[in-house]
Parts: structure tokens; sequence; C-alpha cells
């Protein structure tokens, strides 16, 4: 394959990810290693490159090695952690193997990694074969599939991936690219590998160009989420999305994360914040439902904590209507961090005791505008 240029500029918005990549690795690294109730954590980057960009700044293997080997709580983990780095240029291969000898090396004996040539989707379909064949499960993995463009993403390979108990997925998704293709018949084979000729219709009636993007997306997650139900038969998912948008205010790319862990989703929102909440990028939720706010700048906090305090009273609400009077602040917390896209903050809550939706009860030498778990909160 055509292996030019070995390396290339950065954008700012890998920047983005790369920042997401770390962030979860240093909560993920711990969640699953700390009880030792895993002998083995794989992490596999799916289109690993070279390791760095043309300025020296670290490519995703990097990042992740060096994740794991300053984690600040690396004396409590107790498992093993095998790291696979799948690039199917030689090339580049062969530099990202330098570039691990001079930037992480030595590595402490818990960290084993190996660069495999290889293309992604055919070294996964090996893998599973195998596992199949011996009756074996895969290990704890989070997979990072990282391609350029679209080409590379195959439904049945990434749903194989989230059949095992604790397979996570963390994909970019480049939307704006793709819509930007849908026109073109000289594309239409590879794209009728994601999407059915009537979702490509579909996606070509609408004129925004914004609306095609959040349609392409929608429908991609979709059809994943099919896929993967039909091979696990789960219904506990759950999957964020992240989205970037260069300078002009156009879409760079979603960035999906798909577990089953609720601390993992938690997790993740977290790192997500945390990139976001600069302003200069977006959290996005897909959950398909038309009536609730689907784009959060958490720049901006008046932006969503509206939104989000209406969630909350939404719950209150029906457990209040199945009869319960006062309900714990910890319960709520939970909710929000848990089963919403949103992140518990005391705004949530203050916003709704000031609109008089609510009130805080059985709290001793509370402070106006906090909400310690022990306290609760009733109706008014």
């Amino acid at each position: 394959m055509d292996c030019n240029p070995i390396l290339w500029k950065i954008a700012p918005h890998t920047n983005a990810k790369h920042q997401i990549l770390k962030r979860y690795v240093e909560a993920w690294a711990p969640i699953l290693s700390q009880k030792g109730y895993n002998e083995r954590l794989i992490y596999i980057d799916g289109f690993a490159g070279p390791g760095e960009y043309e300025d020296g700044e670290d490519g995703s293997p990097i990042v992740v090695l060096k994740a794991l080997k300053n984690h600040s709580r690396q004396g409590n983990f107790k498992s093993k952690f095998r790291n696979l780095f799948i690039e199917i240029c030689k090339e580049r291969a062969d530099h990202l193997r330098k570039v691990i000898e001079d930037r992480v090396e030595p590595l402490p004996s818990w960290i084993k990694y190996e660069v495999i040539t290889n293309d992604f989707n055919q070294y996964i379909k090996g893998l599973m074969k195998y596992l199949e064949d011996n009756k074996l499960s895969l290990a704890p993995a989070l997979t990072f599939v990282d391609p350029f463009g679209w080409k590379d993403l195959n439904y049945n390979v990434l749903s194989d991936l989230m059949k095992f108990e604790k397979g996570e997925l963390l994909i970019t998704f480049m939307a704006g690219f793709l819509d930007r293709f849908v026109w073109d018949d000289a594309h239409l084979p590879s794209i009728r590998k994601l999407f059915s000729d009537d979702q490509i219709k579909e996606i070509k009636k609408i004129e925004k160009t914004e609306d095609r993007e959040r349609q392409i997306m929608e429908y991609f997650l979709k059809n994943l989420m099919e896929m993967i139900k039909s091979k696990t038969k789960v219904e506990n998912i759950k999957y964020l999305a992240f989205s970037a948008y260069n300078s002009a205010n156009r879409l760079e790319y979603y960035l999906i994360h798909l577990t089953k862990s609720r601390m993992g989703f938690y997790a993740m929102k977290q790192a997500m914040y945390k990139v976001s909440h600069d302003g200069s990028y977006k959290f996005s939720d897909f959950d398909f439902d038309p009536n609730q706010r689907t784009l959060v700048d958490y720049g901006v906090e008046e932006s969503w904590i509206g939104a989000a305090s209406e969630d909350a009273m939404r719950y209150i609400s029906s457990l209040t209507s199945q009869g319960m009077k006062e309900i714990a602040i910890s319960v709520i917390k939970d909710h929000v961090n848990y089963s919403t896209y949103w992140i518990y903050y005391n705004s949530i809550l203050d916003k709704l005791e000031k609109d008089k939706k609510v009130q805080v009860v059985n709290c001793e030498k509370r402070r106006r505008g906090t909400f310690p778990d022990r306290c609760k909160i009733s109706m008014i």
C-alpha cells in the first residue's frame, strides 16, 4: 500500500481525541485493575500510525503507554496490560517501534506491547476465529478505532469486539467527511457497506449540512447497535459521542464510546467533559429522542444546566408518583451520572430549588446551594 507520507502534521481536533483517550485510559486502568478481578487487560489500537507527528507530537500508542507507565496509582494495579498496536503500513509500523523505544522504554514488567503489521479488520477476524475455535473469551479490552475516512469501519468486526462481557469501543466517525462523498457515485459501493439504499436516499433529501451530518451519525449508530444486539443479546450498552468542530464551525468528527460498564460510561463522560469544558468542543448524545436536547456546549454552563435540571425533575416526579415522598440526594446524583448524558453539578438541584419545584428536607446545618448526600429532596 501507499505509505506516503510516513509522518504528517497533527490537526487540532486530533489533540482533543488524544486528550480524551489519555484521560479515559487513566480512569479505565484502575477501574478494572485495582481489585484484581482481571488478570490481564488489553488495549487495541486498530490504526496505530507511526507513533508521532511531523512536529514530534505523540501518537495514540505513545499517549496510552505513557498514561499507563506514569499512572499515579500504578502501585495498586493487580493486572497486566497488553497493548496491541495494529498498523497496516510496514514503514509506519517500523517507525512506531522506534518511537516506542525512544520515548517510553524501558517499561515495567506489567506493561507489554506488540506492534502488528496487518489490516485491522483482518487481524480481528482472525483473533475472533481463534477464540471461537478454542472456546476462549477475550480479556477486558478497550479498542480504539481511528481510521482515515469511513471505508475501514466494519459493523461485523466492531460488533464482535462488543460480544464479550467487558469489551469497549472508542470509534472516530468522520461524518462530515462522509457527507461530502455521499453524492459521488464512485464511492457508493463503500458507503453501502454502512448504509442501506433507503438510508442514503433519506440523507440526500436533507438540505442543511449539519442536519445531514447528524442523520449520517444517527444511521451509523442505529445500524451498529442493531448489529451488536443481534450478536450479544444485551440491552445495557451505553454510548456517548463527542463532536469536534473546526475554526470555521464545521464538523470534523464524532468520537463514539460504547461500553456495558456504568463506571466506564461515567469515566468517559468525565473525560469528554474535561476536554470540552473550554468551549472549543461540544459533547453530544444520540438517543434518537427528538424531544431531547442533543448538543451540549459544556463551556457555557447555562446552555445545559436547564435541560439537565428538567431531566432530574422528571426522575424526581416519577419516583414521587411511585409513592416516594422523600428521595435521597445520592440517588438523584447517581441517576444523573449513570443514567443520563449529563454530569452532576449542584447547579442542577440548585435551579430546581430556586424555581420552587423541590425542597431539601432532613438536612441540618446545610449551606444554601449545597446538596450533601445525607440529605433528601421532596417535591413542593
